[in-house]
């Protein structure tokens, strides 16, 4: 029996961890364009990844529309505040579970 409280304390903190990272990345698009583009820099030197540019400057584009239309840049963030709060909704879930499992 107690294997079993081991393996659904795993799968949780598997789990929040998993949500921490989700989060983080949502929360990183409510920077300014610059220092997404300065994050991204940073952590390809990190982390570095396979090239793939089917357009090298989307988050520009992106960045240029919001400017042209406000009001895409609020529903954007509408978006994005209703997911970040969603995942936080979940984080809260697991860590009361987590508590409650220990």
């Amino acid at each position: 029996m107690p294997s079993r409280i081991y393996v659904k304390r795993a799968m949780l903190v598997i789990a929040l961890a998993g949500l921490f990272v989700i989060e983080i990345g949502l929360m990183e698009s409510f920077l300014p364009y610059k220092w997404q583009h300065a994050f991204h820099q940073q952590s390809e030197r990190i982390f570095p990844s396979e090239k793939y540019d089917p357009h090298p400057d989307m988050g520009w584009e992106f960045e240029l529309d919001y400017r042209q239309h406000p009001s895409h840049r609020v529903a954007m963030y509408g978006l994005l505040g209703t997911l970040v709060l969603g995942v936080a909704y979940l984080i809260s879930k697991v860590w009361r579970r987590l508590r409650q499992a220990s």
